[in-house]
């Protein structure tokens, strides 16, 4: 049997390969001793498909698995089992806040490992077998000659942030994993697949949800006007961001969303900066006794004080700026505002996370969105196509976006194709089909003019223009096309589960439908070949 790469290969810190016993994936995969972790099925399938990208000669493999969805698990039980299999050789783990080392240190330890931590402050190399780094601290001993020998496996905890680079670029022999949720570099300019090979994904967030190990979300949001520049990275320029939130208006909106949505309710939120931090809670402790803040200005102290504050006081509203988006898991948090705007989907989506936590009372929590990032980013729970943003390298803008829609009785932001509100039930009427299509025809005339897709390629349209092209039908005849032809035009991808999952959200149709569709397909078999449409449009035919 081949043997596999990231077990048996070692690399010293100049780069020499260093002897390790031959081990096989088998022994991985049966993990050498009983798991001192409890996994889920899709976290073992996780570590089965590294091993096998390893294997194959693969040696930078990404492990993209949702908020909650348990990568400090997955990761630690890699490490774990590699160390055991070879019986020596060292593994390090690399993260770039002082929560997620001591988050990673804990779980590690539990599944039976030695750890050594290096932070600031450490004045030697920790001997033992697994070591949690910050980053920045790791990279400055080693560019001042510190080594640490028999290294052959590293880690790394929330990947897609440019810091961890330098360190990728200082063992460019040997095997890493990259851990994180959303596998969309920090920087368009510097994307992962530039370090990063191939990439496995364990799961989406809203089977986390439907299987109950996550709480689902309602949404509200406040349509703001927003002004601010983006820089050179993308994300917007935080002077001017600040300046278009620093309104008492806006204020005052915040604090009566949260009162109207979430009054009592255990909430974070999450500001532009320092100043709007201050300001936000100072807006809130004139209505609310149980408010503080917490920034880059926080002594580690205060901050752990804090933090236990906020944990057993349940009606507690914590107010922060870049520090709660990472490292943070505080089960019993009710609500999250986002009173800020983002352009980057990686912090959208860690931010409506941190409320996503379950406990035995909690399977529901809030999302208020100040700064229009559902409507930029989509839904926080709908399927992406993580895939295709990894390989291609393109930012998150170019994936299409299911669109919603407000519920007219209690306001929750919902998928657009909804017949009822999930949360109120309430009936949105049912258009006649001559009255549909005036308005389809109005929109079209007002928005967007659909004409274009008359000469572009089936296999390169977005599920959204699927949708408009079978309005538009066949152009000799101008007879649209049945609502099944989308879905058939669909199933001729190549990975057609994630755009069935996104026509489901915009469809508003229930849970398990995809899965329900394409065992149906498999069984029906392929009734129908649609073909490239072109200017004339006079060759498409279908007995739909």
């Amino acid at each position: 049997m081949k043997e596999d790469v990231f077990l048996n290969h070692a690399t010293g810190m100049d780069g020499e390969a260093l002897p390790l016993p031959n081990v096989s994936v088998a022994a991985v995969h049966a993990g050498t001793g009983n798991p001192k972790l409890a996994l889920r099925g899709y976290q073992e399938e996780c570590i089965q498909a590294i091993a096998q990208k390893h294997q194959s000669g693969t040696k930078r493999v990404i492990l993209c698995l949702p908020t909650g969805a348990g990568k400090t698990v997955t990761f630690s039980e890699i490490t774990r089992r590699t160390l055991e299999a070879a019986g020596l050789g060292r593994i390090l783990i690399l993260v770039d806040r002082i929560e997620l080392l001591y988050q990673a240190a804990a779980t590690l330890r539990k599944a039976g490992l030695e750890v050594g931590l290096l932070k600031a402050g450490v004045k030697y190399m920790p001997s033992q077998e697994v070591v949690v780094a910050m980053v920045e601290t790791y990279y400055k001993r080693v560019k001042k000659g510190w080594s640490l020998p028999d290294l052959h496996l590293i880690i790394i905890d929330e990947a897609h942030k440019g810091n961890f680079r330098k360190v990728i670029d200082l063992h460019p022999d040997l095997p890493i994993i990259g851990a994180t949720a959303t596998p969309v570099a920090a920087s368009k300019h510097d994307p992962l697949k530039d370090y990063f090979e191939d990439i496995v994904i364990g799961t989406e967030i809203h089977l986390l949800i439907e299987a109950g190990y996550l709480a689902t979300p309602r949404y509200f949001a406040v349509p703001m006007e927003i002004t601010a520049s983006t820089g050179y990275d993308g994300e917007y320029k935080n002077s001017e961001l600040y300046t278009d939130f620093n309104k008492p208006k806006l204020y005052r909106g915040c604090v009566s969303n949260q009162q109207e949505h979430a009054l009592g309710k255990k909430t974070v939120i999450f500001c532009v900066n320092i100043a709007h931090t201050h300001f936000t809670a100072q807006a809130f402790r004139e209505v609310h006794e149980q408010v503080r803040t917490v920034t880059s200005y926080t002594s580690d102290e205060e901050r752990q004080a804090t933090l236990q504050w906020f944990a057993h006081t349940p009606d507690a509203i914590l107010v922060n700026c870049g520090i709660l988006t990472t490292g943070f898991d505080e089960p019993s948090i009710e609500c999250i505002i986002l009173n800020r705007a983002t352009q980057s989907l990686p912090l959208y989506l860690q931010m409506c996370g941190r409320g996503s936590r379950t406990t035995a009372t909690k399977e529901e929590f809030i999302i208020i969105d100040m700064g229009n990032n559902i409507l930029e980013h989509g839904l926080w729970h709908v399927p992406r196509d993580w895939s295709y943003l990894f390989h291609s390298g393109k930012p998150p803008k170019t994936l299409d976006i299911a669109p919603t829609k407000e519920c007219t009785e209690c306001h929750s932001i919902i998928p657009l194709g909804s017949v009822h509100c999930p949360y109120c039930g309430w009936e949105f009427e049912r258009l006649t089909q001559e009255k549909k299509e005036s308005q389809q025809v109005q929109t079209q005339e007002m928005t967007i003019d659909w004409s274009y897709l008359k000469q572009k390629s089936l296999s390169k349209m977005s599920v959204t223009e699927l949708m408009q092209r079978a309005q538009l039908g066949n152009l000799r005849t101008g007879i649209p096309y049945k609502p099944k032809w989308v879905l058939f035009c669909i199933m001729e991808r190549e990975n057609p589960k994630p755009l069935l999952q996104e026509y489901a959200h915009i469809k508003g149709y229930r849970p398990g439908w995809v899965d329900k569709f394409m065992q149906e397909y498999a069984q029906m078999g392929n009734l129908c070949n649609p073909v490239e449409a072109n200017p004339r449009d006079n060759l498409v035919s279908h007995r739909l």
